[in-house]
């Protein structure tokens, strides 16, 4: 079945930014448990590997559209020297990411694609959680300050 060119370059376009959010919150994963923040580092393996989910699940539209996956190609992976700095940057990448897929929806609703807009209404409810985790700790970092918001993550107790 041809999916509509646009589609096509849209869900290319978020396999990219799929791509790069897996290399960029493993690293954070493996950073964040080096220094001793299991907890906060196994919310973001989770959260690489739902990204990784959401890649395979892209692929195979793409491909089931009759187009081609491109995964050569990869945004620049953004990595924070502090595990606030990672927070900050993954907010902004799902809030650009929720963009991305509200903007998506729409181009599906208009060419009458519903099989992707589900796809992408299912991955929107997805990132609009990651967003509200790392906007919750950020908040939780401005009540209880940065030192006792990172006790909570030493032991592994807390899970996004």
């Amino acid at each position: 079945m041809r999916g509509d060119e646009r589609v096509l370059e849209l869900l290319n376009d978020i396999l990219t930014f799929e791509l790069t959010l897996i290399n960029q919150y493993w690293l954070n994963y493996r950073m964040l448990n080096n220094w001793g923040l299991y907890g906060l580092g196994e919310v973001f393996k989770k959260y690489s590997l739902e990204e990784m989910e959401d890649a395979d699940k892209y692929i195979d539209r793409i491909l089931f559209l009759d187009g081609h996956p491109n995964l050569q190609r990869m945004n620049t992976v953004q990595i924070g020297e502090s595990a606030q700095e990672m927070l900050q940057l993954a907010m902004a990448r799902e809030a650009e990411a929720v963009d991305k897929l509200n903007a998506g929806i729409a181009l599906c609703q208009e060419v009458g694609d519903n099989g992707t807009r589900e796809l992408l209404a299912e991955a929107l409810r997805e990132e609009e959680e990651h967003l509200d985790f790392y906007e919750t700790q950020l908040d939780a970092i401005e009540l209880v300050g940065l030192q006792g918001w990172l006790a909570n993550f030493t032991l592994g107790a807390s899970e996004g």
